[in-house]
């Protein structure tokens, strides 16, 4: 496990640090692939509006949708999924009722197969 030395968020630096314990003890690959995009340059910052997650076809109710970067409050989703995001705006707390943070992501025992990341 390398992680980048341009980070210089502790946070996400720890975070991505659990993402990969998560990965060695669970053995499932998602994990590793979220610590990845999430150890991208900032350039490269990975930002969803919640009108993209209406819009996409394969998000339908009852999916699990990971976010590894920030979700925007721009838009509506009618839609009853459970959003997984490492930064989320605070309008975003008030359109959606299950959003969790990498923490839990890293906890919770989900259905690996309903899980969908949004880049």
């Amino acid at each position: 496990m390398t992680i980048k030395k341009s980070l210089k968020n502790n946070e996400k630096v720890e975070m991505i640090d659990k993402l990969y314990k998560a990965y060695k003890q669970n053995n499932k690959d998602i994990y590793k692939r979220v610590a990845k995009l999430l150890e991208k340059s900032v350039r490269k910052n990975i930002s969803v509006n919640l009108s993209k997650l209406e819009k996409l076809n394969v998000v339908k109710d009852g999916s699990i949708v990971v976010v590894p970067g920030k979700i925007l409050g721009a838009g509506e989703v009618s839609k009853k999924i459970t959003v997984y995001a490492y930064k989320y705006s605070d309008s975003v707390k008030n359109k959606i009722h299950s959003i969790k943070s990498f923490d839990d992501f890293c906890k919770d025992k989900i259905d690996y197969k309903n899980t969908l990341i949004i880049i």
